[in-house]
């Protein structure tokens, strides 16, 4: 995956990737959805959007319903670190939902890539180049 960020001007970044421009800062229109939006928030839209995928593909395999299942996630912020230090992942399973799959689908749902990202983190390089005209 290659991705690019750039600086448009004021405070504001732009993401592309994949032929699509996610712009956000300050300067973003309060009309925008991600006004307000940080980087950190992303991450962790990130990890709910996850958990809902593998939701959403455990219903349709079995045929099971989900227009009415939620995602929620919450965080704990723990001031001294500045970190927030607990992720809460709680599935709201749609009605009549199968009692005997609850457990599967969290099975499932701990699946998700992004989770397993932040247990196994990949290798960090960061390097700087000054661009040549």
């Amino acid at each position: 995956m290659e991705m690019e960020i750039l600086f448009p001007g004021g405070e504001s970044l732009e993401s592309r990737l994949k032929g699509t421009s996610i712009v956000f800062g300050p300067e973003v229109s309060k009309d925008s959805p991600l006004s307000g939006i940080e980087p950190l928030d992303l991450f962790f839209v990130s990890i709910g959007l996850c958990a809902g995928k593998y939701v959403m593909g455990f219903c349709r395999s079995r045929k099971i319903p989900y227009d009415d299942a939620r995602v929620l996630l919450s965080t704990r912020w723990n001031e001294d670190k500045k970190m927030h230090t607990h992720v809460r992942i709680e599935i709201e399973l749609p009605p009549g939902f199968p009692e005997k799959y609850k457990k599967a689908v969290l099975k499932a749902v701990n699946l998700c890539s992004v989770k397993k990202h932040i247990l196994t983190p990949p290798a960090f390089e960061v390097t700087a180049d000054i661009k040549t005209s």
